[in-house]
């Protein structure tokens, strides 16, 4: 029986969601840089001006623990298409001329809120398509991708909004959204919805594992890297150098994240490894950032930034981690949890951060004490992750196997079973499936260096 040698990553299914990504980071920058420029025309508020961009951050917090669940109970796809229709209605409808700023500031939150099912949804889409073996180097794309569209898409945004005006850059935002809802329809394959029966979403629960809360816990410790964001211009000031090294200062950290992104994503290695670089990667962002209490140079806080942000890619090893432990069908609901936490941490990072950077009269000493704090935390939760390395979960779960039921190239879809509760899921790429010989075979987890992959 011949097995298909071609990467999951090099498939049309894979380009289509890559691609309809990219449309909706643009979208997101476009939509914040117009109705930030829209409200302040109208209002002259800076301070309704920043709770308008503060909506496009804030419902995704609430909306993650009640709405990614979503993605589990119904298809994948389905979802992501549902929620990237929704945006493109909301924002023709933001770009009416004239509309009330209360209807406004409603659809943003509406369109913030739609993010949490459709990053949920995404995220399980791709465990699905490209198997643990390769989720590491997916995951990473897409945040290189994210990354570059945010340091693009800020600028390029502007640029556009002052060059069509606000109500023609809605139009523009809403196209891309419908093209992205073009992509994910006609490029993504049908799939059952992961989860057989319609239970309450909250009645579903993970069994304990040490493991996995270890690995959520690092994801969301890399909330206490924000401060250096958040207090960059007061910490500028602070040290009397120029406001125009703000900008160069937070250009080496999106340097530094790309290239970490680019090392851990440059090709697909064993859970044991990846599992190995967490610790170092963990201690580098959270140990870069605690030299802040040199109170650094303009210059030499661009270099610790660029350091610390090579490191945070030890966050796209500890989700795919996570991801890869997680029955099919609580992929959703668990990883929007884990973003809500992240997100949350990240917004009353800043506001307490501000707090307690008055209170000690230092910003460099205050970023410190925050990545004091996580560096410990990440110390401890890597341990935990160490003695309890991914065999060994195996083993505890009896080395539980997952069934996929193989389809030909005409039949859409295919139907997944779900492990015993607890055992860690072990997705193989689509593409590595063997090819239809009339009879539905059911394929078992293979071991690699000891661990289900």
């Amino acid at each position: 029986m011949q097995r298909s040698t071609r990467s999951p990553l090099a498939t049309g299914e894979w380009r289509s969601l890559w691609i309809a990504e990219a449309l909706s980071v643009a979208g997101d920058q476009l939509a914040r840089v117009a109705i930030s420029v829209l409200v302040y025309e109208r209002t002259s508020s800076a301070a309704l001006t920043a709770v308008t961009y503060a909506l496009t951050f804030l419902p995704d917090i609430v909306a993650g623990p009640l709405l990614s669940g979503l993605a589990d109970r119904f298809p994948r796809r389905e979802v992501m298409v549902f929620c990237t229709t929704l945006q493109t209605g909301i924002v023709a409808i933001m770009a009416i001329p004239g509309i009330s700023l209360w209807i406004l500031g409603t659809c943003v939150a509406g369109i913030a809120a739609l993010q949490a099912p459709f990053k949920a949804a995404q995220n399980a889409h791709v465990r699905v398509l490209l198997g643990n073996q390769h989720l590491t180097v997916g995951q990473a794309r897409l945040t290189t991708l994210r990354e570059m569209g945010q340091l693009a898409g800020l600028g390029g945004a502007t640029g556009v909004v002052g060059f069509v005006g606000v109500t023609p850059a809605l139009i523009i935002d809403a196209g891309t959204f419908a093209l992205a809802t073009v992509l994910l329809s006609v490029g993504l394959r049908r799939r059952p919805a992961a989860r057989a029966t319609h239970a309450p979403l909250l009645k579903r629960s993970l069994p304990p594992s040490r493991r996995r809360k270890a690995l959520a816990t690092l994801s969301i410790l890399l909330a206490c890297t924000i401060l250096p964001h958040g207090l960059i211009v007061p910490f500028v000031a602070e040290i009397g150098a120029p406001t125009w090294s703000v900008g160069l200062i937070l250009a080496a950290d999106s340097v530094g994240f790309l290239l970490g992104a680019a090392f851990v994503g440059r090709k697909a290695r064993p859970r044991a490894v990846e599992d190995g670089w967490i610790g170092p990667l963990a201690g580098l962002c959270m140990g870069a950032l605690v030299l802040f209490a040199l109170n650094p140079s303009a210059v030499f806080a661009g270099i610790l930034l660029a350091t610390s942000s090579f490191g945070a890619s030890y966050h796209i090893l500890a989700r795919s981690a996570y991801i890869e432990m997680l029955p099919d069908e609580l992929t959703g609901r668990a990883t929007g949890l884990v973003r809500t936490g992240l997100r949350t941490g990240q917004g009353l990072g800043v506001a307490f951060g501000g707090i307690f950077a008055e209170w000690l009269n230092s910003t460099a000493l205050a970023i410190s004490v925050a990545a004091a704090v996580g560096l410990l935390g990440c110390l401890v939760a890597w341990l935990i992750v160490k003695r309890n390395p991914a065999d060994a979960v195996d083993s505890v779960a009896n080395d539980a196997v997952r069934t996929i039921e193989s389809t030909s190239t005409s039949t859409p879809g295919h139907a997944l079973t779900t492990p015993p509760s607890g055992a860690p899921a072990s997705v193989e790429p689509e593409s590595n499936k063997p090819a239809s010989n009339g009879k539905e075979p059911v394929q078992t987890a293979t071991k690699e260096n000891g661990t289900t992959r």
